[in-house]
């Protein structure tokens, strides 16, 4: 191993180690962070990949966790945890397709939200975490819609989970510090209004008090009799009556014409708000009928005949026959592959690299198959190696000569013949190095 990649090696063990240890303390996106860079130097670090696909699949991310473990099984396909992970995966296909309907929800949360619906992104929202309640990106979305409703509270409970999930997750420790900030400005208003509260109170409570401590001096005048106090009593008796009728009673009817008028326009308000919440909840209706109805459609491209789920079984298949030996399986398996049906990288990419394997340089690597087990004498597996390669490529000459020998070691002298003659009759063949020894070989 030359020096260079030795230290490569050791510095992605290095920021595995790293990332294992932050993953132990559930400082998970920090643990992320150091694993994708022990990979970005040493991709075939199957440790670090299982553990970022633990990760991501501990903060909700199925999708990332099954890429990295596809990954991983793929660059090691024996003795790999990947296996393990996936299997199981495998053997919960509701909880996979559950996931799947979880990130598209996730999804729709964030349309409503960029598109200044925050009611339905918070239905959404809490839709997701129902299904999903480790999903790191929901609870985030959830506590960025409490706090632009003020309803902090709420946020910051919301936000705690993040924590108890992720304990660093620096979007949830960075909107409970905008959280805080705007509580203690809150408080703040909240004081001086209640100290100016204070003041006007006590500043009437000064009047009124001024008020009460005036006398009124009574004026007495000799001479007046008991007639004067009737006549005085009864023009103030007349005039209280006046001013009654002439000022008191128009106010007052003003008063309670402007509380009916008051009340009328409450309830047109009201009837008002009543017909905006009921367009409101026939068009949530509407959006949620299509939203399922698109949903339905997404799960039966998912799970149905054909669907990008079938699809990633098919492909784990192959690698699991290639992995056990049975490579001429995982040839036939893999030809029933539709790959245009899955757009995703990683998908795509290990596609690539078996359809150049079985495609591009199959012919060879059945050729070097057949080979160690015509050395080793093990003539049916030669046999079933080379009958393959004439299938691909009939004019194959040392092929078609090894199937002759590998019958003739069977016993079955005359197929063996069949194939000599084929080589000895064939005027391109006959009198090549070939031809010549399927001539001798045969014997006459």
């Amino acid at each position: 191993m030359k020096p260079l990649y030795r230290k490569v090696v050791k510095t992605s063990n290095v920021y595995y180690n790293i990332g294992l240890e932050k993953a132990r303390v559930r400082d998970l996106s920090g643990a992320a962070v150091y694993l994708r860079k022990s990979l970005e130097l040493y991709k075939k670090n199957t440790d670090a990949r299982n553990l970022l696909g633990l990760i991501y699949y501990e903060m909700g991310e199925t999708v990332d966790a099954l890429a990295e473990w596809v990954i991983s099984k793929n660059l090691q396909p024996e003795d790999n945890l990947a296996s393990e992970y996936l299997k199981k995966l495998q053997s919960r296909q509701s909880r996979l397709n559950q996931m799947n309907q979880t990130l598209k929800k996730f999804n729709q949360a964030l349309y409503y939200a960029r598109h200044d619906s925050e009611d339905l992104a918070l239905l959404q929202a809490k839709k997701v975490i129902s299904m999903n309640p480790r999903f790191v990106k929901a609870y985030q979305l959830l506590g960025l819609l409490y706090l632009k409703k003020e309803e902090y509270a709420k946020a910051e409970k919301t936000l705690k989970a993040v924590l108890a999930i992720d304990v660093n997750n620096t979007v949830a420790l960075a909107y409970l510090d905008e959280l805080k900030e705007v509580v203690k400005n809150r408080k703040t208003t909240a004081r001086e209004k209640s100290r100016r509260q204070a003041k006007k109170l006590q500043e009437q409570n000064l009047f009124e008090e001024t008020m009460r401590d005036e006398s009124i001096v009574p004026t007495y005048k000799e001479g007046t009799g008991s007639w004067a106090t009737v006549f005085l009593l009864a023009i103030g008796l007349v005039v209280g009556v006046l001013f009654t009728y002439f000022l008191l009673l128009p106010v007052k009817e003003r008063e309670l014409n402007a509380g009916f008028n008051d009340q009328i326009l409450s309830y047109n308000e009201k009837i008002a708000e009543r017909d905006t919440n009921i367009t409101s909840l026939e068009n949530q209706i509407e959006d949620l009928n299509n939203e399922k109805a698109d949903l339905q459609n997404q799960l039966a491209a998912y799970t149905g005949e054909g669907g990008i789920i079938n699809e990633y079984n098919k492909l784990l298949n192959v690698l699991t026959l290639r992995g056990n030996g049975d490579y001429i399986g995982a040839m036939d398996a893999f030809a029933s592959i539709d790959s245009s049906i899955v757009t995703d990288q990683t998908f795509q990419s290990v596609y690539g690299a078996l359809n150049a394997e079985f495609n591009d340089s199959g012919v060879q690597n059945l050729y070097t198959r057949g080979m160690e087990a015509y050395n080793a004498r093990d003539w049916e597996t030669a046999r079933v190696y080379f009958t393959r390669i004439l299938e691909l490529q009939p004019d194959y000459p040392e092929v078609i000569f090894y199937m002759g020998i590998c019958y003739q070691n069977l016993g079955d002298w005359a197929t063996a013949v069949s194939f000599y003659n084929q080589l000895i009759d064939n005027p391109a063949y006959a009198s090549t190095a070939w031809g010549a020894a399927a001539l001798n070989q045969r014997g006459y």
